[in-house]
């Protein structure tokens, strides 16, 4: 009658497979591992280029939003020592007063101080708008403090520089979707 004996060999091959099918799943185990840490490095990469997108476009939204608005007021500011110098020159015909004068110095060297900032921040299309209002303005401001007496065209330019005004105060407050 035969023995129940096994031969060496069969569980020194049942061991290697053992030991190979171990060691495989060991290796797919880490491969796997590593796939999803790469996946969750990249996203965590993503995440915080997002965020550095996010706090730099809101620092220029807040560079932007402070510069228009100091434009807006700076402009409202001078359209309120226009306003009463057009009124005594361009519709009384009569010559400004020394206040008057200074305060149209005043501004038009406040608003040479104020464009760097504006510069700075906006895009083109709103420099471009920006610098037609200023201009509106220093024309007007120049042919009033000059004692110019071409009243129809003095009030030509007024009626330019609020359009002007009007034109810029739109297209940022559409660049900053207030409205």
């Amino acid at each position: 009658m035969p023995s129940g004996s096994v031969p060496l060999w069969v569980p020194i091959v049942v061991g290697l497979l053992g030991f190979c099918g171990v060691l495989g799943a060991q290796l797919i185990a880490g491969w796997r591992e590593d796939r999803r840490w790469q996946r969750e490095v990249s996203r965590e990469n993503l995440r915080w280029q997002r965020e550095r997108e996010r706090q730099h476009e809101e620092r220029r939204y807040a560079g932007r939003e402070l510069a228009y608005g100091k434009m807006i007021g700076l402009l409202e500011e001078w359209q309120w020592v226009l306003h009463p110098a057009k009124e005594l020159v361009i519709k009384r015909e009569e010559s400004l007063t020394d206040e008057l004068r200074a305060g149209l110095r005043s501004m038009r060297d406040e608003a040479r101080e104020a464009l760097g900032p504006i510069n700075l921040h906006a895009p083109d299309a709103i420099r471009r708008l920006m610098r037609d209002a200023i201009l509106a303005k220093v024309r007007l401001t120049d042919a009033l403090l000059a004692g110019s007496d071409q009243y129809a065209e003095m009030d030509a330019q007024y009626r330019r520089s609020l359009d002007a005004y009007v034109a810029m105060r739109t297209a940022m407050r559409r660049d900053l979707a207030i409205d």
